[in-house]
């Protein structure tokens, strides 16, 4: 990558692992306070304790990467569904959206609540409604706060010019 980063990471071994091989946690590391407080959330939002299956998180953390063009979390997450046994026509649909045919009904949805969140701050009656057959209240709530979580990462990652880590390849 060419681009500079706005404000330059700290040093590694300022931050215990997992942060200290991430740019965005070392980042993010020259406010301590504010990395203690993002990096909860985001603990909570790709452990155990979520109550999404996580090949649906993923989806949702794709589309909101791939539509803020957020080169490094899509990256970062491509790596983590291909763990997960996505396939790269999976990744390829999630670019397409949720009218790409390769997609069930669930997930459409999870991508269409994305897309709406994207472009209108809201997710439509209709895709809620939909989304509803399938999740409970705290997986919508979950699905929710999983999609605004990466929406403030990727604009915080865009603006920052956060660079990416040796082995990872932007969109």
């Amino acid at each position: 990558m060419t681009k500079q980063p706005r404000i330059p990471p700290v040093d590694a071994d300022a931050l215990e692992a997992p942060y200290n091989s991430l740019n965005v946690a070392r980042t993010i590391g020259q406010n301590p306070a504010l990395l203690r407080a993002w990096a909860g959330f985001a603990t909570y939002i790709l452990g155990p304790e979520l109550s999404l299956e996580p090949r649906e998180r993923e989806l949702a953390i794709l589309r909101v990467g791939w539509n803020h063009q957020a080169e490094y979390e899509w990256s970062h997450h491509v790596a983590i569904a291909e763990s997960l046994g996505m396939s790269d026509e999976d990744l390829l649909a999630v670019q397409d959206g949720p009218a790409s045919a390769h997609w069930g009904e669930l997930e459409s949805l999870i991508l269409l609540a994305a897309d709406e969140l994207w472009k209108q701050a809201e997710i439509s009656a209709s895709t809620w409604d939909g989304l509803k057959r399938f999740y409970s209240d705290q997986q919508m709530l979950d699905l929710l706060f999983t999609m605004g979580q990466y929406t403030m990462v990727s604009m915080a990652l865009n603006s920052l010019k956060v660079q990416l880590e040796e082995g990872f390849e932007g969109i």
